[in-house]
């Protein structure tokens, strides 16, 4: 693995390159993490699963987007927008680091529709797409994010509000742009503009359910959805045993295959 820096010295972007196994074409995968709580638990499963694909043949660029993580800037000042156009940077960065001319994405949660939206966007260069348990309607997510009958961390009340408008989440803060941003997902009218090579695991039945009605026939290729078990450490009101989800990652990595 190899940490290093990307971008512009304006918009400065933290990523561990890890390159995939010699021989075979070459193949590359971005990773694109969750927002807040559930970019720190589920970090080391993303890591794990990069070290997964790179043992798979793939080329493998995890990073932080512009004001998380180690990447500069600072949480307030970010935008989905912005976000957006990490991940196109990242995929740059990434083929021009391997040689690989098309590029898989995986994403996780808010990071799997920021994919999406990222692949219907940038075609010529993203051949494949992985939506784990993606986010597809982004009001309700936001409803999610701050309803206090969630049960949180700190068993805390609802949100408290910043001075500067919006509020933190389970210590992250969450602006008022952003959160209208967020609310403005919607992974429907995206649904035939994606790469014909998309995979969308679901780790709950309910999930899977909405997955099945959002994938029902439409133009160009049917993902390919996966109902695979499993306790879904992303979310703020499961224990974290430290228990990685082998399961869903060894599917990912044999689709990928």
């Amino acid at each position: 693995m190899t940490p290093l820096f990307f971008g512009t010295r304006r918009r400065r972007l933290f990523g561990v390159y890890t390159p995939g196994r010699a021989g075979g074409r070459t193949r590359a995968a971005v990773i694109c993490p969750p927002f807040g709580q559930e970019y720190l638990r589920s970090h080391r499963a993303l890591r794990q699963l990069g070290a997964l694909l790179a043992a798979a043949g793939y080329h493998v660029l995890r990073f932080d987007y512009h004001g998380t993580g180690d990447s500069g800037g600072d949480l307030p000042e970010a935008s989905l927008a912005g976000w957006r156009e990490d991940i196109a940077t990242a995929i740059d960065e990434l083929r021009d680091t391997s040689g690989a001319t098309r590029v898989t994405l995986v994403g996780l949660r808010l990071g799997a529709a920021l994919a999406a939206e990222t692949a219907a966007r940038r075609r010529r260069e993203v051949d494949g797409l992985v939506l784990w348990d993606p986010v597809l309607h982004g009001t309700e997510y936001v409803e999610a994010l701050l309803d206090d009958t969630v049960p949180r961390l700190d068993q805390h009340e609802r949100p408290v509000p910043r001075a500067a408008g919006g509020h933190e989440v389970v210590g992250f803060a969450l602006t008022e742009p952003m959160a209208a941003e967020m609310r403005a997902i919607d992974l429907a009218p995206l649904r035939a503009a994606l790469p014909a090579r998309t995979l969308a695991v679901a780790s709950e039945p309910a999930l899977f359910a909405r997955l099945q009605a959002w994938a029902a026939p439409a133009d160009g290729e049917s993902p390919q959805l996966a109902h695979v078990p499993n306790e879904p450490e992303w979310r703020v009101d499961v224990d974290m045993p430290g228990v990685l989800p082998v399961r869903v990652m060894q599917h990912i990595v044999e689709w990928a295959a």
